[in-house]
């Protein structure tokens, strides 16, 4: 059975060495591997872009953008919000004139 009860805290003295040790046997930010998976690494940025789930509201998008004052785009994070909507409002603007 697993508990959902935190482990108590340690009162630690000044002369306690027993942390110091705990403390060093943590990994360093340099010792930790990254790893970001991407499953469309192998095809091209175009096609990874086209894969975002904000994609398939760009006429939505950009029809409220040229309508209305206000618009607020919520989505999980990694949808392309903050990426692909410039990229979408330059490319209208570069193919409108």
């Amino acid at each position: 059975m697993i508990s959902a009860v935190p482990p108590k805290p340690k009162f630690l003295r000044p002369d306690d060495d027993s942390y110091a040790s705990e403390r060093d046997a943590q990994p360093t930010d340099d010792q930790v591997t990254s790893f970001v998976f991407n499953a469309y690494h192998s095809l091209s940025i175009d096609a990874q872009r086209e894969n975002l789930p904000i994609r398939k509201y760009r006429d939505q998008i950009l029809y409220c953008l040229e309508n209305y004052q206000t618009l607020i785009l919520v989505g999980e994070t990694g949808c392309g919000k903050s990426t692909q909507v410039p990229q979408m409002l330059l490319l209208q603007t570069l193919h409108s004139g």
